[in-house]
C-alpha cells in the first residue's frame, strides 16, 4: 500500500462554511468527527517503522500521520491488519477540513443514482471495479446496478461489489461537491473520494492522493 504526502503543520483557521454534520451520512465517521481528538488517539494495531528520525512505534492516527510527514511511503505487512486499521485516518483529516459546497451534484434523494450514472469505473483501483459485464452495459444506472437511496448504496447485481456514500462536501477546495465512498469487493474494502471532471464524470482518487495533490494543510487538533 504505497501512500504518502507532505503535511503542513500549524493551526488552520476554520472555513467560513464548514462541512455540516448532516453531510456525513456514516454514523461511525460522524461520531469520530464529533470526538476528533479521541479519534486521533484511539489505539489501533501497533507497528514499528524506520524513519529519518529513527525507529518509531505507531499506535494511532496521530502517530501515523506524523510518520507519513517524515517521508515514509508504505505500510508494513506485519503484523496483519495494519493497512486496514489506518485506512480511515486520511479520510478523517479530509472530513475535518472540508467545507460546504457551493455547487451540488444532485438533491440528496437523487445523489446515489447520480453517482451511479456518472461514476467512471476506470479510475477505481483495478481490484475494486464493478464487474465488467455491468460496467459495459449501455443501459441506465438503474439497469446496471441495484440502487438503495435510503442507505446511499450502489450494488452490482451479483452482490460481490458495492459502493456506499459516506459523506459529501467540498474536499478539494474548489467549491464543488465531492463524495466520500467506501467500496466493498468481496471481503476487501477501500475508501475513495469521487470528484467531478470537466466531462461530467466522477473520478475516484484516494484520500491520501487528494491531500498530496491539493497540498491542503492538516489539522491535528
Amino acid at each position: 500500500m504505497a501512500i504518502g504526502f507532505n503535511l503542513m503543520w500549524g493551526n488552520l483557521a476554520p472555513s467560513n462554511n464548514p462541512l455540516p454534520g448532516t453531510a456525513i451520512y456514516d454514523l461511525g465517521l460522524r461520531n469520530a468527527l464529533a470526538n476528533y481528538r479521541d479519534a486521533l488517539s484511539r489505539p489501533r494495531v501497533a507497528f514499528t517503522a524506520s524513519s529519518p528520525q529513527g525507529t518509531q512505534t505507531v499506535a494511532n492516527c496521530r502517530d501515523y500521520m506524523r510518520l507519513l510527514d517524515q517521508g515514509i511511503r508504505s505500510l508494513p505487512t506485519d503484523p496483519p491488519g495494519v493497512a486496514e486499521a489506518y485506512q480511515d485516518c486520511p479520510l478523517l483529516f479530509l472530513l475535518r477540513q472540508a467545507s460546504q459546497p457551493a455547487l451540488y451534484l444532485a438533491p440528496l434523494s437523487y445523489l446515489t443514482e447520480t453517482v451511479a450514472e456518472r461514476l467512471d469505473p476506470e479510475t477505481l483501483n483495478a481490484d475494486f471495479r464493478p464487474p465488467r459485464s455491468r460496467r459495459d452495459s449501455s443501459h441506465s444506472a438503474q439497469d446496471r446496478y441495484w440502487i438503495d437511496n435510503r442507505s446511499l448504496r450502489i450494488s452490482a447485481a451479483d452482490g460481490k461489489w458495492s459502493m456506499t456514500i459516506l459523506a459529501s462536501g467540498s474536499f478539494s477546495g474548489d467549491g464543488r461537491e465531492d463524495v466520500a465512498v467506501r467500496i466493498n469487493c468481496g471481503s476487501n474494502w477501500q475508501y475513495a473520494i469521487l470528484t467531478s471532471k470537466l466531462n461530467g464524470s466522477l473520478a475516484a482518487i484516494s484520500p491520501e492522493s487528494l491531500v498530496m495533490t491539493t497540498g491542503m494543510p492538516v489539522r491535528l487538533r
